[in-house]
């Protein structure tokens, strides 16, 4: 059974060496974009594998991550409606969500839709908490998501075929398959399924009707030794999306999002150096139309990302590791949508960038020194760096300092949406602060995190008014995260606290919507025999929003609430399992987001049979 790794990221390899509980020598690449082990990331990391996602029988990318520590996830609506990622108070699109290591193309909001991307082709993923933006550049000013697809055949060739029924009229069906293509090859291929009636995402919505979802999605890689030094891969994935939904204003009420993305490296390894050239290309694109009109009334809006790479990582001295490398990308955005009259069109964005990372590990001291400057062809200049120091306080404790500093460019949809547009709008800039402590005993383990990001121009809706423009403001966001592991018997626990105190400096210090201040989860898993039995209760404190069907629009006060939900699944042969998952068990009515409902209890069934 998997179990999140909560705190190792702060711990040095040297750390625990006497404790009974081994430290984890997980290998992870998104902290500095080198394959680096877990320990010596000088950040707060949860790493999850394909293991723990069977177990806990989670069918959704928000429901698997709205429990992760720092995350607060708002979904308007059930499957596939747009879910939006706020990481230790930032903005959603303040998050940079990769795939394989690679930028995912965003969506017009100008960051990727979690809800659209299927999780089935997901065998990995690591959350990085804190900037990363003296390494990856824009949007990493809360943290890193990198889902990883790619699996090889080391343990031999494999097929799976998975079904699943569930409440809601849910459905699913998905192949899976990793084979090894002789002795330098290996293949993965997915094709996948899935649906879902839904429910009626609006409260006390003009159309009384269930909003439903459909996906057909699909995923292959590849991946080959050409020597012992020199390896290549090449990997696409893509989904076509279907989605109801309600609409106050009568404008649509279907949308479909055809999403895809190709990308591929080449990659030297020796035994001091690695060098990896990587390029990637992704594109959405987003139609939204009254059903009684049919789909070619849609005039669709598209948004691209291309990007390359040149990554390279030295480590000759013993101690010292170098990472340096350069990129350069270019976002783009065409539509013959139009609004108010006007076409939204963007003119393509170029960002040419380069960084630099160095750590040193000096007996009980670790030190990371980390710059990068981008030149945007927009917005010009800007640098961007991090400092952090990890100190070994004795075999069980550690402490971790860290500063770093973020740069955003306004989003597409910010500076040229017909009606909402704000060519003013100055780019974002912050600087976060950042202490940390952990301990690790035998049998439990426990992290504290202290953290103070301070966000120039952040950009914001700032008007009462439904039609408001994005603007331009400050905010302080503050908080504090424990963390605890515990072994009791056979029963493994996570449970994680959070609080944010995001201030909108501008407006009266009053807290960024749709955060809440508190928020807390608790995760058991067990395993006894060929079962795995996992639970987990998530609790959400009051937040903020505003309701827009007055006039003008009025702040509101949106109820705390306590989910619990269940998971399991059973080994019957070494070839089939069967699973099953209930969520929302005591069936907690409760809103997202202001005017829309929750699912109420759901449930679904599975059945995973290995050829």
């Amino acid at each position: 059974m998997s179990k999140k790794l909560l705190v190792a990221a702060l711990l040095p390899t040297a750390a625990f060496a006497q404790t009974t509980i081994p430290v984890n020598p997980t290998l992870v690449i998104t902290a500095n974009r080198v394959e680096q082990p877990i320990s010596s990331v000088l950040a707060p990391v949860v790493v999850i594998d394909r293991a723990e996602i069977e177990s806990r029988q989670v069918q959704s990318l928000p429901a698997l991550l709205k429990t992760l520590p720092g995350v607060q996830i708002t979904t308007l609506g059930g499957r596939g409606h747009m879910s939006s990622l706020f990481i230790r108070g930032t903005n959603s699109n303040h998050s940079l969500v990769l795939m394989n290591g690679r930028p995912i193309a965003a969506m017009v909001a100008g960051t990727p839709d979690l809800s659209q991307i299927p999780l089935g082709n997901i065998e990995r993923i690591e959350y990085i908490r804190g900037p990363r933006a003296a390494v990856y550049g824009a949007d990493a000013i809360g943290g890193v998501i990198n889902l990883i697809t790619k699996t090889s055949a080391k343990n031999g060739s494999e097929t799976h075929l998975k079904g699943g029924v569930g409440s809601n009229g849910y459905g699913q069906g998905q192949v899976r398959t990793v084979q090894a293509l002789g002795q330098q090859t290996d293949m993965n291929m997915m094709i996948g399924y899935e649906r879902t009636d839904g429910f009626d995402v609006v409260a006390n919505a003009q159309q009384p009707d269930r909003d439903g979802f459909d996906s057909l999605n699909g995923q292959f890689g590849l991946n080959h030794a050409f020597s012992d030094a020199w390896s290549g891969d090449f990997n696409a994935q893509g989904y076509d999306n279907q989605t109801e939904m309600d609409d106050a204003y009568q404008s649509a009420d279907q949308s479909r999002v055809q999403a895809f993305q190709y990308d591929g490296g080449l990659k030297f390894q020796s035994e001091t150096l690695t060098s990896r050239l990587e390029a990637s290309y992704g594109e959405n694109k987003l139609k939204s139309w009254l059903e009684s009109k049919g789909e070619s009334s849609a005039q669709p809006i598209h948004t691209g990302l291309t990007r390359f790479s040149w990554v390279n990582s030295w480590s000759g001295v013993e101690g010292l590791n170098l990472t340096g490398g350069a990129d350069w990308q270019q976002e783009q955005l065409k539509s013959d949508s139009r609004s108010s009259g006007l076409a939204f069109n963007a003119p393509d964005r170029d960002n040419t960038g380069l960084f630099a990372v160095g750590s040193y590990r000096w007996q009980a001291l670790l030190w990371e020194l980390s710059g990068r400057t981008d030149d945007n062809e927009q917005y010009g200049r800007h640098n961007t760096w991090s400092a952090a120091s990890g100190l070994d306080i004795d075999d069980n404790h550690n402490v971790r300092l860290s500063y770093g500093t973020g740069f955003k460019a306004p989003t597409f949809l910010d500076l040229y949406y017909p009606g909402y547009e704000n060519p003013d709008l100055k780019p974002e800039e912050s600087n976060n602060l950042e202490l940390g402590f952990a301990g690790r005993y035998t049998g439990w383990d426990w992290s504290l995190n202290l953290y103070r990001n301070k966000i120039q121009n952040l950009i914001a809706c700032q008007s009462a008014f439904s039609t408001c423009k994005p603007d331009n403001t400050d905010a302080e966001i503050r908080g504090v995260e424990v963390a605890l592991g515990l072994e009791t018997g056979p029963l493994h626990h996570d449970l994680s606290f959070d609080y944010t105190r995001a201030e909108d400096k501008n407006d009266g210090d009053q807290q960024l919507l749709r955060r809440a201040k508190q928020k807390a989860s608790w995760l058991t898993q067990v395993q006894l025999g060929p079962v795995d039995l996992s639970t987990e209760l998530l609790y959400v404190g009051k937040r903020d929003d505003k309701n827009f069907s007055s006039f003008p629009a009025e702040r509101v006060e949106l109820g705390s609430y306590t989910l619990i939900n269940l998971g399991a699944s059973y080994g019957v042969t070494p070839q089939l399992t069967l699973g099953g998952r209930i969520d929302n068990l005591f069936d907690r009515d409760y809103a997202p987001a202001y005017g829309y409902a929750s699912a109420g209890t759901e449930f679904k069934l599975t059945a995973d049979y290995r050829l």
